[in-house]
């Protein structure tokens, strides 16, 4: 077996032109900026990070709101009474500073406004109602701005993709009624809102033309939130960590490592500071973005607040097509584009799971594909929306092929 395993991990490297490079970035003085970055086509977008203070899932199924508290955004909740106290709320109400709430750094659908979640249709910041199927806000927050700024605010509601705002400074003044056509940025994974200069910022690359970004963000360090500088991936997008590598730029047996989804999994601790910073160089990472590609990426350097540069190194080890197996050759999507039904056929030597994901990265349909010869299952599109989806066959190994379904 041993055997096998090297004659393939050979094979593997010289089905490609394997190409290591030199890359870097910059997040500029004090990390102002962030920056997203696509493995195959290196970085897609450099831009500020310090003008806005929240951001809006642009899901038609979420109701995520997450706050920049990698800038200095804070969040806290209003624990004294409900929104009828919005008129009575200033800066001297005792204990007005409770529950700091913070971003998930695992996943992007929870944010610092949707930590109070409970369960059912408590949505943290709201509750949904089944009849209109909008989720309506019952809850006062206060907020500091990236600028320093207290506000309180009330999200009121969001209807059909739009979100309903009101907010103002703590004695009352400056009161600001506004709305975020979310539903309009659905290319896109957050829309982005400044409460100071209200003004919604347009600032992100599209949801597939990137795989991990650069930024700053809140993690819990020795237990407690703290910012820290390092990379997030992008939903769906899978990462294996290896580390205590004695020779990383020459490792690339992946398949010893899991792959995860937390958008953490690179993070931040691939450096450390003793006087200056320290870049682990016993380890890289894996990343097998959307077109199945694996690539390797090992930190070279990083030079902290002073300049924000970052530098690192990228090769690509591989793609899973590449994999002479059945999941490839046996694997057909007909029609496609489509729009009542597809067909799906398929032979394989062992039971596969199906998924099917939009590219938000919700999970709309999974089903198993039995052992056997050649056979076909149709799936019913009535329940999906026009757009373009990810088909997902998966063995337990870990093996995967994607390919792309267009509904019209």
């Amino acid at each position: 077996m041993k055997k096998n395993y090297t004659l393939f991990m050979f094979i593997f490297m010289i089905s490609f032109n394997i190409q290591s490079q030199n890359q870097n970035i910059s997040m500029n003085s004090g990390y102002i900026n962030q920056s997203f970055y696509s493995m195959q086509n290196g970085e897609v977008l450099n831009i500020a990070n310090d003008n806005w203070d929240i951001a809006f899932s642009t899901d038609a199924f979420s109701s995520t709101i997450r706050i920049n508290d990698g800038k200095g955004a804070q969040l806290y909740t209003y624990h004294l009474g409900d929104t009828s106290d919005w008129d009575i709320i200033n800066m001297s109400t005792p204990n007005i500073l409770y529950n700091p709430m913070y971003n998930s750094d695992i996943t992007w659908e929870i944010g610092a406004f949707d930590v109070n979640t409970t369960s059912g249709f408590d949505y943290g910041w709201g509750v949904y109602n089944l009849q209109t199927h909008h989720i309506i806000g019952d809850s006062i927050f206060l907020i500091q701005t990236v600028n320093g700024n207290w506000k309180k605010i009330w999200i009121k509601s969001k209807e059909s993709g739009e979100y309903f705002l009101k907010y103002a400074n703590l004695d009352g003044t400056d009161i600001v009624n506004t709305s975020i056509q979310a539903a309009n940025y659905n290319n896109k994974r957050f829309v982005y809102y400044s409460l100071d200069q209200d003004i919604v910022k347009d600032r992100e690359p599209e949801l597939s033309e990137w795989d991990i970004s650069f930024t700053k963000y809140i993690t819990p360090v020795q237990g407690t939130p703290y910012p820290v500088t390092g990379v997030l991936s992008n939903v769906g997008i899978k990462i294996a960590k290896a580390i205590n590598i004695a020779a990383p730029f020459n490792y690339i047996d992946f398949s010893s490592h899991t792959f995860i989804e937390d958008i953490n999994s690179i993070g931040y601790d691939w450096k450390t500071y003793q006087g200056s910073y320290i870049v682990d160089d016993n380890r890289c990472y894996f990343v097998k973005d959307y077109s199945n590609n694996i690539w390797r990426i090992i930190f070279t350097s990083f030079e902290g607040t002073i300049s924000g540069n970052i530098e690192f190194n990228t090769e690509l080890i591989g793609s899973i097509n590449s994999l002479e197996n059945d999941l490839q050759k046996n694997f057909k999507i007909y029609p496609n584009p489509a729009s009542s039904d597809v067909n799906i056929i398929y032979e394989t030597n062992r039971d596969v799971k199906l998924e099917i994901h939009d590219l938000n990265g919700r999970r709309i349909f999974n089903t198993i594909l039995q052992k056997q010869d050649f056979s076909t299952v149709n799936i019913p599109l009535y329940n999906f929306n026009k757009g373009i989806y990810i088909i997902s066959i998966i063995d337990n190994e870990n093996n995967l092929l994607r390919d792309k379904l267009i509904i019209n």
